[in-house]
């Protein structure tokens, strides 16, 4: 045999090695979905679902990704169950590091966002969309009798496979962390728990729109609340007339009828807060509760000369003068 017959047959196992070195490297390194360049989303709302079964949900409902070896791969990890979560597969992503997330529960992050003035309906409506939870069991856990969790307007990095007891408990704990040492001092100088601190300031900031009359808005409940008067708050009677779908939204004008409408929320029937926040609060609006204080002002009413602000008052006269002032100006 001839020297140059012995080298070939030397260096030939080391050009196989090198091509199958390289074909790892390139099935290795392959992305999850096959000449795309969609992200998609996977919801597994069922624990244990079989990889196959999420990977044809995904092909039906987003035919444009190809999760050919993805799929393959599934096949070879023996279609395992899946767990309850929400995922996305990056198209650049190796297919290998996508079946690891997907076998070891390694849910991708959703962003929550709760917005203020929303009330109760509009708050568990916007949860269910983001949980798996349904909506009666997120009402339940939110909104059950005194274990009212209040939802601070913000925006939350959640994971969707919480259940509905630990969106209460997750809620429960933003409110906690809002809770600082000064603003729990301002509260007790009020005489308020933080809850309600919150209840009221649900009332201020559905009376008011412009920050500047938030804290003034709040002294005069504070005074009625330390004379021992009924709040008499309009937008409590809003709630309640809508609550009992006595009238459609939106509620213009509060009649005579609504201020008798028999309701726990009603202040014009019942001394003292409301049982509980009538929507979420931003915190700016919890802050201007805190730095207020009762004055003596009793009563205020939309301002005809400065729309979007009010006349408080001291006395019933001068409340009646300030309410006589308005109503003209609307009934010309």
């Amino acid at each position: 045999m001839s020297r140059k017959s012995r080298a070939a047959r030397r260096i030939r196992p080391w050009w196989l090695i090198a091509v199958f070195g390289a074909a790892s490297v390139v099935v290795g390194l392959w992305p999850s979905q096959d000449f795309s360049s969609n992200r998609v989303s996977i919801s597994v709302p069922e624990d244990g679902t079989p990889v196959l079964e999420v990977l044809d949900r995904v092909a039906s409902l987003s035919p444009e990704a190809h999760l050919n070896l993805l799929r393959f791969g599934a096949v070879l990890q023996g279609n395992f169950g899946v767990p309850r979560g929400y995922y996305e597969i990056s198209p650049s992503e190796p297919w290998w590091r996508t079946l690891r997330r997907l076998k070891m529960g390694y849910e991708t992050p959703r962003q929550l966002t709760v917005r203020g003035y929303q009330g109760r309906e509009a708050v568990v409506g916007r949860l269910a969309d983001v949980f798996f939870a349904s909506s009666q069991a997120l009402d339940s856990a939110l909104y059950q009798g005194d274990s009212t969790v209040p939802v601070l307007p913000n925006t939350y990095e959640v994971y969707a496979s919480l259940t509905a007891q630990e969106v209460a408990q997750r809620m429960g704990r933003e409110f906690d962390a809002f809770w600082n040492a000064n603003r729990v001092q301002a509260a007790v100088q009020l005489g308020l728990s933080r809850y309600e601190v919150y209840v009221l300031a649900s009332i201020v900031q559905a009376e008011s729109k412009e920050p500047v009359e938030w804290p003034r808005i709040a002294g005069v409940y504070l005074t009625r609340l330390k004379q021992g008067k009924r709040f008499e708050a309009d937008p409590t009677v809003v709630y309640a007339v809508l609550d009992r779908k006595l009238a459609p939204a939106p509620i213009r004008r509060v009649t005579g009828a609504m201020l008798r409408v028999a309701h726990p929320y009603n202040t014009y029937r019942n001394k003292g807060l409301p049982p509980g926040p009538l929507a979420t609060v931003h915190p700016p609006v919890i802050d201007s509760v805190l730095a207020s204080s009762a004055t003596g002002e009793l009563f205020f009413c939309a301002n005809p000369a400065k729309p979007g602000f009010h006349l408080f008052s001291k006395s019933y006269a001068e409340h009646l003068r300030n309410r006589s002032r308005y109503l003209k100006a609307i009934t010309r």
